[in-house]
């Protein structure tokens, strides 16, 4: 059974993702919220929650703002973020803050159910307007030549996701040997950080289907 938790201020959006979720036999409903304090206190003690879907406009304090707080003390907490807006830059920024899922509140009821059961898998799912606006603003991919056989193949697994402890088990190297080729990925990209790679390889479509 998939917990899931629906934060938005509007009662009648609360309301209608709760009846939609309701009917699926594997989906349960186990909290609602209309502040984004209110999602807070009640989040960070729930001990089994599957996924949190997070309206990104909230009074006082943004979706962005509190899935951030939130993934600091539940960093495997999976989000789906809701917004009208569905720019590449929105999208980014809930990515960066740790989302593995985006809708624009433009999309169908049955796209949340989809989007619900793929992150609760640890898989992201953007939804179409988001995954094309956001490739649309991707730069070209040729750096990936730059890199070696090697980094590719470790490219490959840190954009699943994986860390570097989880890379180097996988492919039976030492800790400090991945930190070092990792380090190579993100300066021949020029990236930053984990995110950052995920987010490059979502824009130019490297991700498995």
């Amino acid at each position: 059974m998939i917990s899931v938790a629906l934060v938005d201020d509007h009662v009648m959006v609360r309301s209608g993702f709760a009846q939609l979720l309701s009917v699926e036999s594997d989906i349960t409903v186990v909290g609602e919220y209309s502040s984004a304090k209110d999602a807070f206190d009640a989040l960070s003690t729930i001990a089994n929650l599957d996924v949190a879907v997070i309206d990104i406009s909230m009074p006082n304090e943004s979706g962005l703002s509190l899935l951030g707080r939130l993934k600091q003390i539940k960093p495997e907490l999976k989000a789906i973020v809701l917004s009208i807006y569905d720019s590449a830059s929105f999208v980014s920024k809930a990515i960066d803050a740790g989302a593995f899922g985006y809708l624009s509140k433009r999309c169908g009821p049955g796209e949340l159910v989809t989007a619900i059961r793929t992150v609760s898998n640890g898989d992201r799912y953007l939804c179409a307007d988001a995954l094309f606006n956001l490739s649309n603003a991707s730069a070209p991919s040729s750096a990936l030549n730059e890199l070696t056989k090697r980094e590719k193949e470790i490219f490959e697994h840190l954009i699943q996701g994986k860390d570097v402890k989880e890379v180097a088990y996988d492919l039976s190297l030492s800790h400090k040997t991945v930190h070092v080729h990792r380090a190579n990925i993100l300066s021949k990209l020029s990236l930053s950080n984990n995110v950052d790679l995920i987010r490059f390889a979502i824009k130019n479509k490297l991700l498995p289907e």
